[in-house]
């Protein structure tokens, strides 16, 4: 009587494992790009609520008006914070407070969008006066490449972020 030791796996057995192991790397993968979509946008549009903030309080610290701008080349805008009503901020030291640059990505056209007509504030700028209250209104709308859009948006009393839509990414609807 002949014993016969099977160890290992046959060549079929392996191909359809790494099969199986492809199409959910596959699927992971698509997934995984929606939640890096998400985050992109969640993070940016927190920075532009706090960089709004930000600019509400030096103004009140300063005494002194306040820019948070909004800058364009092509489909890549930037964001700036400064005392000057005119700012570049594709410019080195245009925008800057106490000499400090204070610019920052906002979109890059490939991930993020502002589509037009989604930056309403009167000449792509934020300014805020140091009285309570004085500041000019407006929103900016992000998308990102998922298609899904949030709000910031400056009202007479506060500053927001919401989605324009439906709620979502933890954001009520606007």
């Amino acid at each position: 009587m002949k014993i016969v030791n099977n160890r290992g796996f046959t060549l079929i057995e392996l191909i359809i494992t790494l099969m199986i192991l492809g199409i959910i790397v596959a699927i992971s993968t698509s997934s995984f790009q929606g939640i890096l979509s998400n985050q992109a946008l969640t993070h940016r549009v927190d920075k532009v609520y706090y960089t709004l903030q930000l600019a509400r309080s030096e103004a009140i610290k300063r005494n002194k008006k306040v820019y948070v701008h909004f800058c364009q080349q092509g489909d890549v805008w930037k964001m700036g914070l400064s005392e000057l009503d005119t700012c570049d901020c594709f410019i080195a030291n245009s925008c800057h407070l106490d000499g400090i640059e204070k610019v920052q990505d906002l979109v890059d056209g490939k991930t993020l969008f502002i589509k037009n007509g989604d930056l309403t504030f009167f000449g792509s700028q934020a300014s805020y006066l140091p009285l309570r209250f004085s500041a000019n209104l407006g929103r900016v709308v992000i998308t990102n490449s998922e298609e899904k859009s949030l709000s910031i948006i400056q009202s007479k009393m506060r500053v927001r972020a919401c989605s324009p839509d439906e709620p979502q990414l933890g954001y009520p609807k606007c």
